[in-house]
């Protein structure tokens, strides 16, 4: 069979693919009529969307014409296929001539291009699947490999799929314009998720959607905390939250949220040594907290590919600027690919830079929490910055926003250089790469593991312009 024949069905194949002859002509013979429709169809298909051979060698001598910009008619298409050693096998002069007779195919050309193609979709879909189902029988015993290489097959057929088109600057404006009037018109000037603490807000204007956040501080300082304060608060505005804890079960989490959320000593809570009052007020915190949308996955083993998918699944229905993805914490993290031997800087790499794919594909901020490098430790001045993030580069450079938390975990710290006060925290704005830096200044209860706000800040006043770091 000639490699530019349809494909026919095998014995092995018990289902034809999709195809439909009477659009691929159709595409061809307004490309061949109307030089304005070539560039429009060579932007929306190529010469692999077509199922017959021979339409895909004239798609593609078409297309060369159009690049050399020689004029397209049946003399100049045969002439090129003739050069290409195509023209005998696609029918000859006759076929071109039969293609050009077609004087109605420039009316409806735009919904023959999409048949053609959904049906190149749909032939791909089912190459994809035999190639999955060739890997169910496959000698490989690692499950999570053969999940992972079936996720990559599927979306390689999608991400194929996806037009890239440019957007004029007036039409930009227009949209830019409309989001200030939205904007001006709320009193917290939000365009992201909010964090629950104005004076932080005012600063990043919210989480923002396609944002990696990175929150880092010392063990003990109340990384999990402070992100867990941000994960109740943006629920409680109606956002959907996915929070990733490598760290801690799900049930001591929970404890952790009520005990903040009623007041009530932690200690207490964990040991069940509650009073009257405690009782009372763990039904209220509960109530307010029960609609709230916040989705806790507690898997200790999670790599980037199971965060991917789990992430993908469970906000796949949450539009954009609705959603927030919390992982405590970045170091507890696995790369997708394991089983040989890599530094470390280079995996969290890996994960630093699949986490802001990921945070852009959905459109949603990701917060992901970290650890700070010893070196903090050996400074005379211990407020945290930039190079003491642990495999800091990648870190660095991935993230559009870096928080510190720097808070003193007894009186003798707090006296030290540059400390905040006992029982306070400063959350310090290390990275903004859409606005400015700065030290936000926090309460901290240690009973309830809860972070509040020292502003002095009101919704009047909170977008004048802040000081920077110093």
């Amino acid at each position: 069979m000639s490699a530019l024949n349809e494909p026919t069905s095998t014995a092995n194949t018990l289902i034809e693919k999709p195809h439909n002859r009477e659009a691929e002509q159709a595409v061809l013979a307004a490309m061949i009529l109307d030089k304005d429709i070539v560039e429009e169809a060579i932007a929306r298909i190529s010469a692999r969307d077509f199922f017959r051979g021979s339409h895909r060698a004239i798609f593609s001598a078409i297309s060369e014409l159009s690049e050399k910009r020689v004029p397209i008619d049946q003399i100049t298409l045969a002439d090129r296929l003739e050069v290409r050693g195509d023209l005998d096998q696609v029918g000859g002069l006759n076929y071109i001539v039969s293609l050009a007779n077609n004087s109605m195919a420039i009316y409806n050309w735009e919904n023959h291009i999409e048949i053609v193609r959904r049906n190149s979709l749909l032939r791909d879909l089912m190459d994809a699947a035999e190639q999955i189902k060739g890997l169910a029988v496959s000698p490989l015993d690692d499950s999570e490999e053969i999940v992972g290489e079936a996720e990559r097959l599927l979306l390689n057929v999608t991400q194929e799929r996806v037009e890239s088109d440019f957007e004029i600057i007036g039409e930009l404006l227009v949209r830019t314009h409309t989001m200030l009037e939205e904007q001006s018109t709320d009193q917290q000037h939000l365009i992201g998720v909010p964090s629950g603490f104005i004076d932080l807000d005012r600063r990043l204007a919210g989480f923002r959607g396609g944002d990696l956040i990175v929150l880092a501080a010392r063990p003990g300082v109340g990384k999990s905390a402070l992100a867990l304060n941000f994960a109740i608060n943006a629920a409680k505005a109606g956002i959907t939250v996915a929070f990733f804890s490598l760290e801690m079960p799900s049930d001591q989490l929970t404890q952790r949220i009520l005990s903040a959320e009623a007041g009530i000593d932690g200690w207490r809570m964990r040991t069940a040594q509650l009073n009257q009052s405690d009782w009372d007020a763990i039904p209220r915190a509960a109530d307010a907290l029960y609609s709230c949308e916040l989705y806790i996955e507690d898997n200790p083993a999670l790599n980037l590919m199971q965060l991917r998918a789990k992430a993908r699944r469970q906000l796949r229905s949450v539009p954009a600027g609705k959603g927030l993805i919390v992982i405590d914490y970045l170091q507890l993290m696995q790369p997708s690919r394991t089983g040989y031997e890599r530094q470390r800087y280079v995996e969290v790499g890996e994960l630093t830079r699949g986490l802001k794919v990921l945070a852009k594909e959905l459109d949603m901020p990701i917060l992901a929490l970290s650890q700070l490098s010893r070196s903090v430790e050996a400074r005379t001045d211990k407020r945290p910055q930039l190079s003491d993030l642990r495999e800091s580069g990648s870190i660095e450079q991935d993230a559009d926003v870096v928080l510190f938390i720097d808070r003193a975990m007894n009186e003798e710290e707090a006296a030290e250089k540059n400390r905040p006060p006992f029982g306070t925290a400063n959350l310090i704005i290390g990275k903004n790469r859409n606005g400015p830096t700065g030290i936000i200044n926090l309460a901290f209860d240690s009973r309830t593991t809860k972070f509040t706000s020292l502003s002095t800040f009101s919704a009047a006043t909170a977008f004048e312009e802040p000081p920077e770091l110093s």
